[in-house]
């Protein structure tokens, strides 16, 4: 039996990985017994440099895999893009496939596909890259190339990608609605449904679901996120008010109003490993029958 554990969104430049951190994962892996690891986009915004080294360090111990988020494409070649999309990988009776995924603005069809794309070039990261389509017809290239990868499996389909298969899954406080236009699209879970895929592990909207089953699909949502985001900083600004005088649940400025203090470093280094563990979804596999 393989046990397979899969994670998201470590950002581990934005979130100041050390040695520590890294060996902190590693015995979480262990203690759960992890053979497998694979990681579902936006490890480090330079792939090459932070990134693979990473990757490079974590597979000493166990074997690992990864699909790309937005993040991870920053300095990547579209050749180097699609060369790490669309792998597949057998456990035993199980098939993972793993690609990256994308958007076309479906989720946020308040603006037209001009508007949405002139809001992306102002605020979203994806400005700053260079995709060789428009957004809309790289969706409709990818769920071509995912109906045919899907077409050729056979028995339990597990699915890693990065980017958002349902709507259950967007934002939904008003000022941040806007940005479900680059969140993925329904055409994924419509193509998962077609062909009975099981799994679904996802992240990239930096909000942890848990498992949710919708068409009998498991999706499993546990991103890590930034640490301002991370429970262990939300949880240390509220056991210590006094570090918020304002009441502010802007999560920057909360994090940036301890990040510096002995008391939270001593918090982070005793919590972390919960942290990671909560980051994880563990699936166990089977030898084949065969």
């Amino acid at each position: 039996m393989t046990k397979l554990a899969l994670m998201s969104d470590l950002h581990i430049d934005s979130n100041q990985f050390t040695d520590f951190e890294i060996q902190t994962l590693l015995d979480i892996l262990e203690s759960e017994n992890i053979d497998w690891l694979h990681i579902a986009g936006d490890t480090a915004n330079h792939f090459y440099e932070t990134g693979l080294p990473f990757y490079d360090k974590i597979g000493e111990k166990l074997t690992l895999t990864y699909n790309l988020g937005n993040h991870d494409m920053l300095d990547l070649s579209e050749e180097v893009i699609d060369h790490l999309d669309f792998k597949t990988y057998q456990l035993g009776e199980l098939t993972l496939l793993a690609f990256h995924g994308w958007y076309d603005y479906s989720f946020y069809p308040d603006k037209s596909e001009r508007e949405n794309s002139l809001f992306k070039e102002t605020f979203w990261f994806d400005r700053r890259l260079k995709r060789p389509l428009n957004d809309k017809d790289l969706t409709q290239v990818i769920c071509q190339r995912l109906e045919r990868e899907l077409s050729r499996l056979s028995g339990p389909i597990v699915v890693a990608m990065h980017f958002v298969p349902h709507h259950h899954f967007t934002l939904t406080h008003p000022k941040f609605q806007p940005f479900n236009a680059f969140l993925g699209s329904q055409r994924f879970h419509e193509i998962f449904y077609r062909y009975g895929v099981t799994d679904v592990v996802f992240g990239h909207a930096h909000r942890s679901y848990g498992t949710k089953i919708i068409d009998q699909i498991a999706y499993h949502s546990r991103p890590l996120g930034y640490i301002r985001e991370w429970d262990l900083t939300i949880n240390f600004v509220n056991q210590n008010p006094e570090y918020n005088p304002t009441g502010t649940w802007n999560l920057s400025k909360r994090y940036h109003a301890v990040k510096n203090l002995d008391a939270y470093r001593r918090y982070k280094t005793q919590h972390l490993a919960t942290e990671f563990r909560n980051a994880l979804t563990i699936l166990d596999t089977y030898p084949s029958a065969k």
